[in-house]
């Protein structure tokens, strides 16, 4: 099913969404995922907030999709998670695009013995930033529960308990997907499903 704005079908241009975060982003081979779509790509593996606070690139005519913190949680407790969570959605804020789209951070299984802790922590660290990002012009991405089994990052989504596999990123394309077809100004002549 193709959404169309009838009024700007002289234009031919794909939509452009620039993807910014981690390795979760700069490993996901968005032309195979969104071939209808101009992506580009702005993960670098190993970051995470203080590179989203000093992204640079002007994306202000593209889409931007946002995910990172995995990197940050060894670093937090629940103490910090408050300030956290401020620091964090005011650098996503700070992207200029024309929509912002945020996933959430993703559960993961490097924790010793099988525990789920970790996962905890980040389910709790997540509802502190959907509860920020809550009324504003972000569209939340919440995939995490999707990502689970057993309060654990999926076996069968992931390549060594924290990367995601071709079963992971489709999870992740089609929560894009679904909530950018809801979104009928991002596109003009181009297929929402992209």
């Amino acid at each position: 099913m193709s959404l169309v704005d009838p009024v700007s079908c002289a234009s031919s241009e794909k939509p452009v969404f620039a993807f910014v975060g981690n390795s979760h982003i700069a490993f996901w081979p968005l032309e195979v995922y969104f071939p209808k779509w101009e992506c580009l790509n702005f993960g670098v593996p190993g970051e995470g907030i203080d590179y989203i606070e000093s992204f640079d690139k002007n994306v202000s005519d593209s889409n931007a999709v946002v995910q990172f913190g995995t990197n940050d949680i060894y670093r937090l407790t629940y103490d910090t998670m408050e300030a956290y969570a401020d620091r964090y959605v005011k650098a996503v804020k700070a992207i200029s695009a024309r929509r912002t789209f945020l996933y959430c951070i993703f559960p993961r299984n490097d924790y010793p013995g099988g525990s789920t802790a970790v996962n905890k922590f980040i389910a709790a660290l997540n509802d502190k930033i959907r509860s920020r990002v809550t009324g504003s012009d972000i569209v939340y991405l919440d995939v995490f529960d999707r990502l689970l089994l057993d309060g654990r990052l999926n076996p069968d989504f992931t390549i060594d308990d924290v990367h995601l596999n071709s079963g992971g990123y489709r999870i992740l394309t089609n929560a894009l997907k679904e909530a950018a077809g809801k979104c009928p100004d991002l596109f003009s002549c181009q297929e929402i499903r992209g």
